[in-house]
């Protein structure tokens, strides 16, 4: 069997409403879709999330698809290297095209074996996996609501992006804990924004909520203000930002910065990559979670299959998925009750609608991340507070 073609299908997804957090507003989900088709008639999909889709489309379609073409599709790992070693000097842009490359690889030879994506990478740990009911910034009692929302759906752990005001963000924490009670989990998530010393005034400040951890209270470059923080309260302190590869987690345990590991396939180059990290946190005796680009339902599908088929990842994953209005499958994924039945059908397990890929590929929004704003004032990290 060898690979005939790499076609590419940048999309975008609009989220039910603005999702506001310390960094911006997200406005939609959005995806390059990837199918690679062979000689046989297989064709593996796969999707790069990511901060610029653009030029991760070039980057698949004018650099990496040359080494594709012509080649067995069953050769993952030697075909992963070759891309990783001709995006060495580029790599923290490489890796998103090459994680959605490795998993329409990964989907071809799941489908050409006949075994689900999670088997190729070890064989399945758990028969489901759990989702964290996704909370941003908004008035308190609008926060509360939401949160009630998703336990009443049956969620048992929420996320909650902090960190643009410490009496909202007191304030919203004191509403989900009197609307949701004690035993939910909640963790929360100022994605860089405050200095070491304004960290460690607002977790003490927040820890009476009974966190369950902190997502990257500073910068992502400041592993010693890290760990200093990470010294100075009593919440775990999960790596987010200065998590995205096997070298980054490396000098993370080296610093002793966290306690968990928020991990990102698609940042960590492919869902090999992404076990090879819950491995080494799990040899560190650290724990993991998969963190959301606001991935669509394959990158989402592919996400599962890296949690079902791992022992390390304890806590309720990130998934922007409930949040997003339309999906590029031909069926949902079936995230009932913030959980995902492992997916059993050789491969990912999912199939795309093309009439659906059509349309949202046509649709013009602001893809920005980042920015509430774009001609106003630009959002700051590591601030005091």
């Amino acid at each position: 069997m060898k690979i005939t073609g790499v076609e590419t299908t940048a999309v975008q997804v609009p989220m039910r409403e603005p999702l506001k957090w310390a960094g911006g507003t997200r406005h939609t989900a959005s995806g390059l879709v990837v199918e690679i088709a062979t000689d046989e008639g297989l064709v593996g999909i796969g999707e790069c999330p990511g901060p610029t889709l653009p030029t991760i489309q070039t980057v698949v379609e004018r650099e990496l698809a040359q080494f594709l073409v012509g080649q067995d599709p069953l050769r993952v790992d030697w075909l992963v290297h070759r891309m990783e070693e001709f995006t060495r000097n580029w790599s923290q842009l490489g890796v998103y095209a090459i994680a959605g490359l490795e998993i329409a690889l990964l989907d071809l030879k799941g489908k050409a074996l006949d075994v689900p994506v999670a088997e190729l990478l070890g064989g399945f740990c758990r028969d489901e996996v759990r989702f964290a009911g996704y909370l941003f910034i908004d008035e308190p009692e609008a926060v509360a609501e939401r949160a009630a929302e998703f336990v009443e759906a049956g969620y048992d752990e929420l996320k909650l992006k902090v960190g643009r005001d410490l009496g909202q963000d007191h304030d919203t924490l004191a509403a989900i804990r009197d609307r949701v009670g004690s035993d939910v989990k909640v963790r929360i998530d100022a994605n860089m924004n405050w200095s070491v010393p304004a960290a460690i005034k607002w977790i003490r400040t927040l820890e009476r909520f009974d966190l369950q951890y902190v997502e990257q209270p500073v910068p992502d470059f400041d592993l010693e203000g890290l760990a200093q923080v990470r010294r100075s309260v009593a919440v775990p302190i999960a790596a987010d930002e200065a998590c995205t590869d096997l070298r980054s987690v490396l000098a993370l345990l080296r610093a002793e910065a966290c306690d968990v590991f928020v991990v990102y396939p698609s940042e960590a180059g492919g869902l090999t990559r992404a076990s090879h990290i819950a491995a080494l946190a799990d040899a560190a005796g650290k724990w993991c979670a998969i963190g959301s680009w606001a991935e669509l339902g394959v990158a989402t599908a592919a996400n599962v299959h890296v949690v079902a088929s791992s022992s390390n990842f304890p806590f309720a994953n990130d998934t922007h998925y409930p949040l997003q209005d339309g999906d590029v499958l031909d069926e949902p994924l079936p995230l009932e009750g913030g959980r995902i039945d492992a997916l059993r059908a050789p491969g990912l397990g999912v199939a795309l609608d093309p009439d659906r890929l059509e349309r949202l590929a046509r649709l013009e929004l602001r893809q920005s991340v980042f920015y509430d704003d774009v001609q106003g004032e630009a959002p700051r990290i590591g601030q005091i507070l």
